[in-house]
C-alpha cells in the first residue's frame, strides 16, 4: 500500500500535532539533557509513544513508511521543543532507511522485535574488516554515533583488508549496540544531549548476512525499482542531508518565534524605546531576518519535494539534481546561522543568559550546521560544478 497525497497530508498534520502534544515533556528535559549529555528517559519514552522514530521504517515491521517531506516537517516541529531530540530522531530515521539496503534476513533480525527499533549510523570508514568463516572480524573506533546511548543497532563503515593487509574495498556492517564499547567523548558546546559518543570494537564477528558493500549502501539502483514502495526508492543519502538541514531550519523558526513573543515586553538599550516593536529599525530588521529563515525553509522544502516526486514516479534523479540538493541544504543552514546572529542582536544581551532558550538554539544550530553533509562551501562547489559537468568532490550523493 502506498499513501496518496491526501493521506500523506493527513499523516503529516497528525504527527506535527503529536509532536506539539509531547512538546512540554521534551522541553522539560532539555536542561537535564544538557547536563547529562544524553536524552532523558522521559524524552526517549516520548519518542516511542509519539511514533516519530518510525517514519522511515517499513510498514511490514509496524513502521509508518512516510516520505521525506513528512519527516522534514516533524523534525522542524521537534526542534521547537528540543533540538537534540530532533537531531536524534533525524538520525534514527535516516539509519533505519539505510538498513533497508541489507538482506531480508538482516532486516528481520533488526526490526523483527518491533517498530521502535532504533539505529545509529556512522559514515566515516574508520574501522577495518577481515574476512573469516561465515562473515567478517570488525575492528575500529567510530566517533559521532548520534543517539547511541538509546539505540539497538549501529551501521558502521569499514575498509575490508585482504590477506596482505591492504584495503580491497569498503563495507557497511550492522552491529548490535550490545556488542559495542561506548567511549564518553561527546563534550561539545551544542547538541550536547545527542550523546554522539565514540563506539569501539575489536575483532568482533559480524555474520555475512549483516554485511553489504559500501557501493551497495551508497548506490541508487533502487530508485527505479517499481517492486519497492516510494520510501525505499528514495535517494537515501540526499534524503538524510535534507532532514539534517530541516532540524537546523526548525531551530531558526523556534528562535524567531521566541524573539517575536518577547519583543513587546522588552526595550532597546540604550534608547528610549520601551517596547521593541515601537522601533521601525527593529521591525524592519526582524522582517529581513524572518525572510532569511523563510528562504532557508524554501530550500529544504524544494529538496524534499523533488526527492519525493522522483520516488513516487520511480524515475530516480540525475546527478545534477542531487548536486543542487547539496547546494540547497548547505545554503539553508548557512542562512539560519546568519539569521540566528541577527536574532541574538535583536533580542539583546539577555539572549546569552543560561535561562534563555535563545542561547541554546544558537549553540545547537551552529553545531548541527557544521555536520559534514551540510557544509555550505562544499555544497556551493558541488552545485556550481554541476553547470560544467565537473566530477563531484564527494563519494556519494
Amino acid at each position: 500500500m502506498t499513501y496518496d497525497r491526501t493521506d500523506l497530508l493527513r499523516l503529516r498534520s497528525e504527527l506535527v500535532d503529536t509532536v506539539h502534544k509531547f512538546g512540554p515533556v521534551l522541553a522539560e528535559g532539555t536542561a537535564e539533557g544538557e547536563r547529562a549529555r544524553r536524552l532523558p528517559d522521559a524524552t526517549v519514552r516520548a519518542i516511542e509513544e509519539s511514533r516519530v522514530a518510525r517514519l522511515w521504517t517499513a510498514r511490514a515491521y509496524g513502521g509508518l513508511e512516510a516520505d521525506v517531506r513528512t519527516l522534514s516537517e516533524v523534525v522542524k516541529a521537534l526542534s521547537h521543543h528540543c533540538p537534540s531530540t530532533s537531531w536524534v530522531v533525524n538520525n534514527i530515521n535516516g539509519s533505519n532507511l539505510l538498513a533497508a539496503k541489507f538482506s531480508q534476513a538482516a532486516r528481520d533480525e533488526v526490526f523483527g522485535g518491533g517498530p521502535d527499533t532504533k539505529l545509529a549510523s556512522v559514515f566515516a570508514a574508520t574501522g577495518t574488516a577481515v574476512r573469516t568463516d561465515g562473515g567478517f572480524l570488525l575492528t575500529g573506533s567510530w566517533p559521532y554515533a548520534t543517539g547511541i546511548l538509546h539505540d539497538d543497532w549501529a551501521i558502521l563503515v569499514a575498509r575490508e583488508l585482504g590477506p596482505d593487509g591492504q584495503p580491497v574495498g569498503g563495507l557497511s556492517l550492522l552491529v548490535p549496540v550490545s556488542d559495542l564499547t561506548i567511549e564518553d567523548t561527546w563534550r561539545t558546546v551544542g547538541m550536547r544531549a545527542t550523546g554522539s559518543h565514540t563506539v569501539v570494537l575489536r575483532d568482533a564477528f559480524v555474520p555475512a548476512h549483516r554485511v553489504i558493500s559500501a557501493e551497495a549502501q551508497r548506490g541508487r539502483e533502487n530508485t527505479t525499482d517499481t517492486a519497492l514502495s516510494p520510501l525505499f526508492r528514495t535517494a537515501a543519502i540526499a534524503a538524510m542531508a535534507v532532514i539534517c538541514a530541516s532540524v537546523v531550519v526548525g531551530i531558526g523558526q523556534a528562535a524567531l518565534a521566541h524573539v517575536v513573543d518577547k519583543a513587546p515586553g522588552r526595550g532597546i538599550a540604550p534608547s528610549r524605546y520601551t517596547s521593541q516593536p515601537g522601533s521601525q529599525t527593529f521591525v524592519s530588521e526582524l522582517g529581513r531576518t524572518a525572510l532569511t529563515i523563510d528562504a532557508a525553509e524554501l530550500h529544504v522544502d524544494r529538496a524534499a519535494d523533488v526527492l519525493d516526486e522522483a520516488a513516487r514516479a520511480a524515475t530516480g534523479l540525475p546527478d545534477t539534481e542531487l548536486l543542487r540538493i547539496r547546494g540547497d541544504v548547505g545554503q539553508a543552514v548557512n542562512l539560519v546561522t546568519v539569521a540566528l546572529d541577527e536574532l541574538m542582536w535583536a533580542h539583546g544581551a539577555a539572549a546569552f543568559a543560561e535561562s534563555n532558550p535563545l542561547q541554546q538554539y544558537w549553540r545547537d544550530a551552529n553545531t548541527a550546521a557544521r555536520h559534514a553533509m551540510l557544509n555550505p562551501r562544499i555544497g556551493r562547489e558541488l552545485y556550481g560544478g554541476a553547470f560544467f559537468g565537473l566530477d563531484p568532490v564527494v563519494p556519494s550523493l
